[in-house]
Parts: C-alpha cells; structure tokens; sequence
C-alpha cells in the first residue's frame, strides 16, 4: 500500500494543518520581491563601499606618485613642503580612526585568558565600525518582515527564507576574500590579513542566519505534526536532509575555530576547516538544486570562485617550482643560533619579487602537502649553468644549440623561521639533527604574496621597526630604498632601521644579507641601523660599530626612537613594523601620538593575525 502524501498526512491533523504545511517548504509564505530588493541592497552597498575605497587608493596612489616624481631630484630642504601635513582633517582620520586600534592601545596583542590560552586579537576601529555596521545591517534585513500577517506561520515562513537568501548570498564573499588570490588585494591594496579577519565574521553571520533558517523551519514543521514526523522527514526526504548537511557543517566549522583551537592544533585545524568547508557548499548546493530555487547562481559563483582559486594555487606552483630545464626546486635548511632557521629555496626559474612579499612554504619532510605563510627575507638571482669539459664533449655527440644557449637562471629565495611549535620546532629540529645542522630535501613555495598598501619610495623618510623574526619583512625595502635612491629613483633619503631581539645570537639570522647592505653605495649617508638587544649575556657584546650601525642594551622604545628622529626627518616620514603583537601596538601607539602635531607620518603593518 503506497504511504499517503504529506499534503493527506497533514490534513490528518486538521485544516490548521494544512495551512501550516504550505509554509514548511517551498516559497509559500516567502517574501521573493522583498528579498531580492534586500539583495540588491546589498550589492549595491558593497559595491559603493567597494568604490570609495577604490578611489581613495587612486587618490593615494598618485598623491605618492606626485610626491615622488617632484622630489626624485629635490634637496632635503625643498622636500619640507611634503614634510608638514596641509590639512586638519586628514591627520585626524588616520589618528582616531584609521589607524586607531579599538580601544587605547591593544590591537594586534593577543587577548589571553591565561599563559596558556589566548582569544586572538581585536580588530582596529575603522574594522570594528565596518564589521558592526555589517552585523546590524543583517539583522535588520532579518527582522523586516511583514508582521500584518494573520498567521504566525506565513510570519516564520518569510524569516526562513530572508535568513536562507542572506545565507547563501553571504557564502559568496565568505569563498573569495578566503583565497590567496582574492582579485581585490591588488585592485584595493588591502592586506590578505584584512580581508581574512573579515572572512571570520562574515562565516559567524552565515552560521547565524543558517541556524535561523533551519530553526524557522523547524517550528512550522513540529506545528505541522510533530518533532518525530520533523525529523523523519529530514532523514527520507534528500532535500531536507542536504540541508540539514550544510546547517550542521557550518555549526562544526564555528564551533572549532576559536583562536584557542585553532593556533594550538593549526594543522589538524585546518584540515577539518576545509573539509568541513567543502561539505557546508554540497549540502547548500544540492538543497537548492533539488528544489531549483533562485539561489542556485550564488552556489555556482562560489564553485566557480573556490576553483578557479584552486587552479590558479596550482598554476603558481608549478610556475615557481618546475622547470623542463632545470627540474624542480630544492630546498636548503640551516639551523641557526636563537632557534631559527634559514630556509633556502633553489627555484628553477628566474623570478623578481617585490619588497614587501610573504610566500606559503611547502616543506614535505615536516609537514606533507601543508602551506604556511613567511615573509621573505631575501631574494638573489643566481646561475645554474652545467660545466662542460672538453673530455665530456669528446664523449658525447656535439650539440650547437645546447653549447652557445646562456645559462639557466635560476632564483634563490630565502627565509628565516623562528622555532615556536608546530611545523617550525619540528623543522628546527630536524635541521639541528643533520651534520653540519643542514639539511637539504624537497620544498616548494607558492607565491609571491603582497597587498603593498604604501608606496616606500615616495617618503623622503622610512623608520622600519622589526622585533625577532620580523626582521625579514625590512631587508628586502632597505635593499631597494638603497638601490632606488643611488640612482635617483626615490624621494628616500633617510632610512632608519630599528631592530629589537633579545639576544646577540640573533644578529646571525640575517648577518650575511646584513653585511651585504652595508657595502652598497650611499649607505653611509642615508642608512642608520639600530639594533637593541633586551638581554644581552654580557656588556662586552654590546658595541657600536659606527655612528651609523648602534648596538644599544634593553628594550627598544619606540616613542623615544621616534621623537629623535622626527625633528631630523626628509619631506614626509613612513613608519612601517613588523613583530610580535605588543611591539607592533607600542609602535603604532607611538606613531599615532606624533600624528596630527605638524609633521606628515603614515604608518603601515605587517601581520599574520591567522
């Protein structure tokens, strides 16, 4: 005997029933034209938004163009037009909004509930104003229904579909501004960081609006009939079991990414994060595509999103890593004093990269087909020519072509890891194991990576703070600023570079790009190093080679670095760190102090807040 349909099932139940059957599934009761004016709110929002700060870049960009192009050749003097802020209100944006963390000083330092556990990091104030906006706005679209409805059940039926349409239209900048190659970094000069701290909120608000969505439809369903008869029909009934698919992946996907879990299990993090991922768009997929719901281009634009982003993964890969002339890369590990290591790639193919770029390092031998971001310290084109003998050409057949071709370039990219733990203690370790503490074995890296939101060259001045590792992030600027204002291609023509480690041993990790630096012309007149050591293991190792390369004992402060630079600054001044999370907040503090007192600073960071 064939079961009964859910319309005679329902009808079982009462004319009330009935009623509320009509608005558990399909579009009964569902608002579509206020849905898709809500929609096309909000693209038209996003869109606007996008395009101011489109045009703020261009603004910014040449304002930097103007200022470098008339002070290439200008004298320190005639660059203090460029020194001193022409206007009132522009100073005060970047002090109180753009550049302002959310409360006085804490930013990038990590909220720890212990020694042990740590929150993440707040975002800035210019963050927190777009993202609330964001989240209020949504809440808003959710609760503007049409509450003159008779019955409660065409009111509920109209919030499952506003949350659902918000949901899904949600998921589409959930997928782009979580790829490397988010097409918006380059257009806008906004750091992958950013676009990453935005991508985490927008995943709370979809997992909230799917949970509204699965809620909504749950009462009209247990009022239908009852919460066995709801369930049932979610486990026979594949288009509401695919849903249920999708709600309960985007719930794992929140429920295990708080920064707790997801820095001290990073890895394993991440696996289930994309596979957790995946299922949440098959389960949306196939629940639109089983009613062919309107939606179902939002779907196809995120498969088209996470695979073109996927493809293009690949395509740098290989366009760094493989070569038909030279095979593939190789990698070089060497341990170094401080615990960290130099990581060396040997890339088959000549590559320029510009100052400012992080790559994602895949190193096999600790941490199979994992990525993981570094900025890049170092990069030298280098040659890989074969030597060729006369006994060797005696023994083999005469090839003219391959005799008189150049030789291959190649490309050496560098990198310096200091060991935490995870995929870097592992690394270090393995490194001290070998002899020599070497090791050499299969690495790739993908990339490279760079929002570049200033442009270095047109300040007259550039104070780069670093702390630790971060000193990677400076060596590649301080090499071009060199290069650039040598020959007359850059405002530069004071660069201070402040570095602040804990011990001596540190001062390995970069020693021989360092002295590398310091041969290059001009360097006397236009560099000044400063390096602070907090501990030093005994006075003697403290001494200053120059006036122009300092070795100081104890913290760096950057307010006091700062305040004897500014009054001998050139045109206007960029101050740029790199470092842990409370050096980079006291620098910020620093330069946001000075700002808004006559002199022009901008300040730019570097971090992977991940």
């Amino acid at each position: 005997m064939a079961a009964p349909s859910p319309q005679l099932a329902a009808r079982s139940y009462g004319i009330n029933a009935t009623y509320i059957y009509e608005y558990s599934r399909g579009l009964g009761g569902v608002d579509v034209p206020r849905d898709v004016i809500i929609t096309r709110i909000i693209y038209s929002s996003v869109i606007i938004l996008a395009f101011v700060i489109f045009c703020s870049r261009i603004a910014q960009i040449s304002y930097s163009h103007l200022r470098k192009m008339t002070a290439l050749s200008a004298s320190k003097r005639e660059q203090t037009f460029w020194s001193q802020e022409q206007s009132s209100w522009w100073p005060f944006a970047k002090k109180q909004i753009i550049y302002a963390p959310l409360g006085k000083k804490r930013h990038n330092r990590e909220v720890q509930l212990s020694s042990a556990i740590g929150m993440g990091t707040l975002p800035s104030r210019f963050q927190t104003i777009l993202i609330s906006f964001y989240l209020a706005s949504q809440v808003i679209y959710c609760l503007y229904l049409d509450y003159g409805v008779n019955e409660k059940a065409a009111l509920v039926a109209e919030l499952r579909g506003r949350s659902g349409t918000l949901a899904v239209l949600n998921m589409v900048p959930l997928f782009l501004l979580a790829a490397r190659n988010n097409p918006l970094i380059s257009i806008l000069h906004i750091s992958f960081d950013t676009y990453n701290l935005i991508h985490r909120w927008l995943g709370r608000i979809v997992v909230l609006e799917a949970i509204t969505h699965t809620a909504a439809w749950a009462v009209n369903a247990c009022d239908e009939q009852n919460l066995t008869a709801a369930l049932a029909r979610i486990r026979d009934t594949p288009f509401f079991a695919w849903g249920m698919v999708g709600t309960v992946a985007m719930v794992f996907l929140v429920l295990h990414s708080p920064s707790p879990i997801r820095h001290a299990f990073y890895e394993t993090f991440l696996h289930l994060h994309q596979l957790a991922a995946l299922l949440a768009f098959l389960g949306v997929y196939a629940h639109l595509s089983l009613d062919s719901l309107p939606q179902r281009s939002w779907a196809n634009a995120i498969a088209v999103i996470w695979l073109t982003e996927r493809c293009l993964r690949l395509l740098r890969l290989a366009h760094l890593n493989l070569s038909s002339r030279n095979g593939s890369t190789k990698m070089t590990v060497q341990a170094l004093p401080g615990e960290a290591c130099r990581v060396t790639f040997h890339l088959p193919n000549r590559v320029n990269i510009s100052p400012g770029c992080h790559v994602f390092a895949y190193i096999p031998c600790v941490s199979w087909w994992m990525s993981h971001p570094f900025s890049i310290a170092w990069f030298e084109p280098g040659t890989n020519a074969k030597a060729v003998t006369p006994s060797a050409l005696e023994k083999q057949s005469f090839d003219k072509d391959a005799y008189f071709d150049p030789p291959s370039q190649t490309t050496e990219v560098s990198l310096v890891i200091s060991a935490r733990q995870g995929m870097t203690r592992r690394l270090y370790d393995l490194a001290r194991s070998k002899p020599g503490q070497i090791l050499r074995a299969p690495g790739y890296i993908e990339g490279p990576y760079g929002s570049h939101p200033v442009s270095m060259p047109s300040y007259g001045t550039a104070v780069l703070f670093s702390a630790g590792a971060g000193i990677t992030h400076h060596l590649l600027y301080t090499r071009d600023l060199l290069e650039r204002a040598s020959t007359s291609r850059a405002a530069t023509r004071r660069i201070y570079l402040i570095w602040s480690v804990r011990s001596t041993d540190h001062l390995a990790w970069v020693s021989q790009w360092m002295d590398q630096i310091l041969r290059m012309p001009c360097r006397r007149d236009i560099l000044v190093i400063k390096l602070f050591v907090s501990k030093p293991r005994r006075p003697a190792d403290i001494i200053s080679p120059s006036a122009t390369v300092q070795m100081l004992s104890g913290r760096c402060r950057p307010d006091v670095v700062l305040d004897e630079i500014l009054p001998k600054r050139v045109g206007a001044t960029v101050v740029s760190v790199c470092g842990p999370g409370a050096f980079a907040d006291e620098v910020r503090a620093a330069t946001r102090d000075r700002i808004g007192k006559g002199a022009v600073v901008d300040f730019t960071e570097e971090a992977f807040t991940w």
